[in-house]
């Protein structure tokens, strides 16, 4: 099966690589795909030819030649079969869940670089060993170091490596929730949401709080409710939206005390202060 690999920048100034013909320089490519996560592949030249060059007229065999006369293959024999490994190919490509399935010898292993990577059969018996000793396997980079223990040892170091990390972690969490609730600000209330606009009722009377306010600033509640129900109830679109009919009121009982107030005199009180002044006119003349 297939997988994709990486192509490192410096492939292309490589010496060994340089120096390749170019159907091997796409050959050797082909194989990081089709190799395993081990850097192993069956050494077929009619299959190699198929997956890698299914239109091309080339020798795939002779390409193989090419490639291990460059040190950059191995071939080997493994359980009867011909097998090939990619020289440090655990150093360039590195899988997430690596896995083999071409056996390979540990020099072989070495040679390519993957001496970490194992099989799902080699895991499975790593997990289920049984006996008097148990296998733990210590990865670091592209070595790795086997050390044999007592199962029961092994079994109650376990254990009480994780009643430590379960003390340290609760510790850890106590700590980490007082510091951030001392450093965390408290949060912000939230925001009412804005009030949405709306036209005044057709059948809208004035409460008993609205009569209650004009009558506190000397404005009649009964004509200044017909005159303002008349009028917003005239005035077309969104301008005749408001958000608040209580605040609309108030404004416009203090409107009308304010126009009150500056209201021009009215014609008997013109003619009153007239008749005044004339008076005031002729006894300063008789003086």
């Amino acid at each position: 099966m297939a997988r994709i690999r990486s192509i490192h920048p410096g492939l292309w100034t490589d010496e060994a690589f340089a120096t390749l013909s170019m159907a091997a320089r796409v050959l050797i490519m082909g194989i990081w795909n089709h190799a395993d996560d081990g850097g192993g592949f069956e050494w077929k030249p009619l299959t190699l030819k198929m997956r890698i060059f299914p239109a091309d007229n080339v020798d795939v065999a002779a390409l193989l030649e090419e490639l291990s006369s460059s040190n950059l293959v191995l071939e080997y024999d493994a359980d009867g079969k011909r097998f090939g490994a990619v020289r440090n190919f655990g150093k360039w490509q590195r899988a997430q869940k690596p896995d083999r399935f071409c056996p390979m010898p540990p020099e072989v292993r070495e040679y390519a670089g993957t001496v970490h990577v194992l099989s799902k059969e080699e895991r499975k018996k790593n997990d289920t060993a049984t006996g008097s000793e148990a296998t733990e396997t210590v990865e670091n980079g592209d070595q790795s170091r086997t050390s044999t223990v007592p199962v029961a040892d092994f079994e109650n170091r376990r254990e009480e490596g994780r009643k430590v990390r379960k003390e340290e972690g609760n510790t850890s969490s106590l700590r980490s929730e007082g510091e951030r609730a001392d450093a965390l600000p408290a949060p912000a209330p939230k925001s009412e949401k804005p009030k949405r606009a709306s036209r005044l009722p057709a059948d809208w009377q004035p409460t008993p709080e609205q009569v209650q306010f004009a009558e506190a600033n000397q404005v009649d509640p009964i004509r200044t409710a017909e005159v303002f129900r008349d009028y917003w109830l005239g005035v077309p679109g969104a301008k005749g939206c408001k958000a608040d009919w209580d605040a609309t009121w108030r404004n416009w009982v203090r409107r009308e005390d304010g126009m009150r107030s500056q209201a021009a005199p009215s014609k008997a009180q013109q003619r009153a202060d007239n008749a005044d002044a004339w008076k005031s006119g002729v006894m300063l003349e008789g003086y």
